[in-house]
């Protein structure tokens, strides 16, 4: 009971839309964000590490430092990211609007192994504390260290991932790609529709898609899987999320805005 004591913990709440349908960020707890191509699981992924105001490692293998840099001042500032870029290359460093985020710790290697996510963490927890999120962006880049299929490998990276929430006491989340049904980024992805049915091993699983609203693009999130809440494998259980991936805003629907589905 004494190890335990901060188990199941959730992280600060970012998006009230997700708390109410009990899909919340937990420590110690495998996440996982799956999504056709340029729906907004990195958004998603990092407005979370932003916004909870948790300690983070992100291992960004899919972007390298310069994208990262942009977004993150875009979600920080609330400016364009085209604005962002300009104004870093007249040489504003935006230096003082990214102190917020010092707690968030980076690493770029294109194709990081098991080992070297272990260490990195190992090293953060040096500092004092192992990090709140651990998050690996994404699944595909991820060497596992051992030839063999591709579903093998998805297999035994995401058992790292769950190993390692539960023994760092962390909420880790892996970002993945969906199978080419699913591809079209508009339709409410299923348990099924992820590769290598890995399903079986994440205790959450969020499945972005673009959807249109009387408020215009929004993201919609399936929920296929939730160990500690409520779920449906069909992805017919789906919130809304207010987006605009021009500022990489995700938000909350404004207030009297009932925008969440079963």
């Amino acid at each position: 009971m004494r190890s335990n004591r901060s188990s199941g913990q959730p992280l600060p709440t970012v998006w009230r839309t997700l708390t109410d349908a009990t899909a919340v960020f937990r420590r110690p707890q495998l996440v996982l964000i799956a999504s056709a191509p340029g729906v907004g699981k990195s958004a998603l992924a990092l407005n979370l590490a932003i916004k909870s105001g948790a300690s983070c490692i992100y291992f960004s293998a899919d972007s390298g430092p310069g994208t990262q840099l942009v977004r993150s001042v875009s979600i920080l500032t609330g400016r364009a990211t085209g604005e962002v870029q300009r104004a870093m290359e007249r040489g504003y460093a935006f230096e003082k609007e990214l102190e917020p985020i010092s707690r968030i710790w980076w690493e770029f290697d294109a194709g990081p192994s098991l080992d070297l996510i272990d260490k990195c963490v190992t090293a953060h927890g040096y500092l004092g504390a192992y990090p709140d999120i651990c998050v690996i962006d994404n699944l595909m880049n991820v060497d596992p260290g051992e030839e063999g299929s591709e579903a093998k490998a998805h297999k035994d990276i995401l058992l790292f991932g769950l190993e390692l929430a539960r023994k760092r006491n962390m909420c880790v989340i892996v970002l993945a790609h969906l199978v080419g049904e699913y591809e079209d980024g508009v339709t409410p992805p299923p348990l099924s529709a992820l590769m290598n049915k890995i399903g079986k091993i994440p205790e959450l699983i969020l499945c972005p898609y673009r959807e249109e609203t009387p408020y215009g693009e929004a993201m919609g999130i399936s929920i296929p899987k939730n160990r500690d809440g409520i779920a449906n494998a069909a992805g017919t259980y789906t919130v809304s999320l207010k987006m605009d991936l021009n500022r990489m805003a995700i938000e909350d629907h404004p207030s009297g805005v009932q925008m969440q589905a079963v």
